[in-house]
């Protein structure tokens, strides 16, 4: 009952703030999940990413159609929430804040969350970068089609419209990165820009030393830094030969 009366009360305290802001606790996070409707006592998964491993974090059961997740952590963390039965997952990047998740019971990955500025900027990014790469789904069924019919110059052409949509994709990412510099979020935009040959190693550098400290600190951060150092050693070695 104690823990009935514990829901209720989270729950209200979520409904009288404004639905884009739970409450927040600057202390610790905490993520509150609703249903339509689920069983009892079907287990929600907590997980994060470090570096490129899925590292599960903690385990709960669903009741009277929610569950719940709480904890601390040093620095903004990826995590991930999977649950029995369901299709796909909820990803979502926050920090020591509140976090309300509207569970989509058909695909988790369409769940609507709340709270968290941080994940709201993720999705910001993310949404928007989709976008630009969906503009190569008409391209696909073309190129399959001059690939079989050997229609070289087809090909080509096809091609070039793809690496641009690409580059379009590479200079958004660029810019989000530079313009949001205090955020983790651009840590993470950064990254995912690192194996491609057209983005210069320069440019990665200075958009990474424009980073706050904070944002430094973080795992993405970590991971270009690892890539310029390893870069800058590969080109001292080629400068000594």
């Amino acid at each position: 009952m104690k823990y009935l009366i514990l829901i209720i009360t989270l729950m209200c305290s979520f409904i009288s703030c404004d639905k884009n802001e739970p409450k927040k606790n600057d202390n610790s996070f905490f993520i509150l999940g609703q249903f339509d409707s689920i069983s009892d006592n079907t287990r929600v998964f907590l997980k994060f990413q470090a570096s490129n491993n899925i590292i599960p974090l903690d385990t709960v059961y669903t009741l009277n159609n929610t569950f719940q997740f709480s904890g601390k952590i040093t620095k903004p963390e990826v995590f991930g929430i999977y649950i029995d039965s369901i299709k796909g997952s909820i990803g979502l990047f926050i920090q020591n804040d509140s976090v309300f998740i509207e569970v989509d019971k058909n695909w988790l990955s369409n769940s609507i969350i709340k709270g968290s500025q941080l994940n709201d900027k993720y999705l910001n990014f993310t949404t928007k970068s989709n976008e630009i790469i969906s503009k190569t789904n008409y391209l696909f069924p073309l190129f399959q089609k001059a690939r079989t019919e050997n229609d070289v110059d087809k090909l080509k052409e096809i091609n070039k419209k793809i690496d641009a949509i690409y580059k379009e994709n590479e200079t958004f990412t660029l810019n989000f990165a530079k313009e949001n510099s205090n955020s983790y979020i651009a840590a993470f935009a950064l990254q995912t820009v690192l194996k491609s040959n057209s983005v210069k190693k320069d440019s990665i550098a200075i958009i990474y030393n424009n980073f706050s400290n904070s944002v430094k600190k973080g795992d993405f951060a970590l991971q270009i830094l690892i890539y310029l150092d390893s870069v800058k050693a590969i080109s001292n070695l080629s400068d000594s030969n």
